[in-house]
């Protein structure tokens, strides 16, 4: 009679630990979140208005992991990181020349060097062989490192030094017999108002067409821990 073949399990002993640690790579993909201004809603009228949309960006972010057990289906994450992103707004039709009036469109790109510190917990499903299901959520305060002085923004767009987001996503767990693999979808919702009104200069046009714009990202995470 033939033996059914029975699957290895790979670290079985790794929930007895109460602390692990690991490393991230991310993928995000990046904009703005945008609320028009009322003389921006003004101007519509005008025949020759000008539009302001955000654009989807690509970013990068990498970082570290301090996991702690608190419960047997539920762990509290703290993964600090560096993220570098560039976050792009299109003004089509704008003044491009104050001299004269001309008009052309436009693309301001924001570049900004986050240090994020992400605070989470993550609700774990029953290990099913090597593998599990998992929901996460929680907190993301992060500060940009960046200077406002970057001449590639110049005078049109300036933005606040911190953030905080609202982060929440799923993801599996996939055990190797030397380490855990965890790749994850994760979304981040920006909570403050990113937006520094600019009113001198020669484009105030670009800054107070802008009432609020907050940072937004949808992430493709790879853990290894």
């Amino acid at each position: 009679m033939a033996q059914k073949k029975i699957a290895q399990q790979n670290k079985p002993g790794y929930d007895d630990k109460k602390v692990h640690y690991g490393f991230y790579l991310a993928a995000p993909l990046t904009k703005y979140e945008i609320e028009h201004s009322e003389s921006y809603v003004n101007q519509l009228n005008d025949g020759n208005a000008m539009t302001v949309n955000a654009k989807l960006k690509p970013g990068f972010y990498t970082g570290l992991v301090l996991n702690v057990g608190l419960a047997q289906y539920l762990d509290f994450r703290f993964v600090p990181g560096v993220g570098f992103y560039g976050r792009t707004i299109e003004f089509d039709n704008a003044i491009a020349d104050p001299a004269t009036g001309e008009r052309s469109s436009d693309e301001v790109t924001i570049s900004s060097t986050m240090v994020e510190l992400p605070f989470l917990l993550k609700y774990k499903a029953k290990r099913r062989g090597n593998f599990r299901m998992y929901l996460v959520g929680g907190v993301k305060p992060g500060m940009d490192l960046g200077s406002r002085k970057d001449t590639s923004t110049g005078e049109k767009i300036h933005t606040e030094k911190y953030d905080v987001a609202l982060e929440y996503g799923f993801g599996v767990d996939i055990f190797y017999p030397y380490f855990k693999f965890a790749p994850e979808i994760r979304f981040s919702h920006g909570l403050v108002n990113q937006h520094k009104p600019v009113t001198t200069g020669d484009y105030p046009d670009y800054s107070q067409s802008i009432q609020r714009m907050t940072n937004h990202n949808v992430s493709f995470i790879l853990f290894f821990e």
